[in-house]
């Protein structure tokens, strides 16, 4: 992923890379893919603000309303735990149900989102479809990002999601 923390970092299968530089192109936006065709996920970026230009040229079908899950008390750092608070809540105003993935204990495991909302750092690297956006700085002056992950399925509702924080942030 790039180091500018003005990027957005769009981690993405190669169907999805191709239809998103297609977006991007035909939007005016310059993204290329340098692994075009190779499979597995690999990582695009963009520029904060393009994702709300995007997300509409994706011509997707209409998807279900996601599951959608986010971190509370499970991220050490509490700078982090507030950013990713401020976006659950974010997609919350937008209608979403967020479910606290780390309420319940044991007994009760809550039931698997199709997107999550974590810390940028606080999850395997690129495992799976994945948003990360910077959302504000630390007190510290350093970028504070949050990802945004779905399961199979979900990449243009992840897209929709990540565009809704990108135009707020902005």
């Amino acid at each position: 992923m790039s180091q500018d923390p003005s990027k957005v970092a769009i981690a993405a299968t190669a169907r999805w890379r191709a239809r998103i530089v297609a977006a991007a192109a035909s939007a005016g936006i310059s993204i290329t893919d340098p692994l075009a065709g190779v499979p597995g996920i690999r990582v695009l970026t963009c520029s904060s603000g393009d994702l709300g230009t995007l997300v509409p040229r994706l011509d997707r079908p209409d998807s279900p309303r996601p599951a959608i899950g986010a971190h509370s008390d499970s991220i050490a750092d509490r700078e982090l735990r507030d950013a990713v608070a401020d976006v659950a809540t974010l997609l919350s105003l937008h209608g979403n149900v967020v479910l606290d993935l780390d309420a319940g204990g044991r007994r009760h495991r809550p039931a698997r989102p199709d997107v999550v909302v974590s810390a940028g750092m606080d999850r395997p690297q690129w495992t799976e479809p994945a948003v990360t956006l910077p959302v504000g700085r630390d007190r510290r002056g350093g970028p504070l990002t949050v990802a945004l992950t779905a399961g199979p399925g979900f990449e243009g509702t992840l897209l929709e999601l990540a565009g809704l924080v990108d135009t707020d942030a902005a």
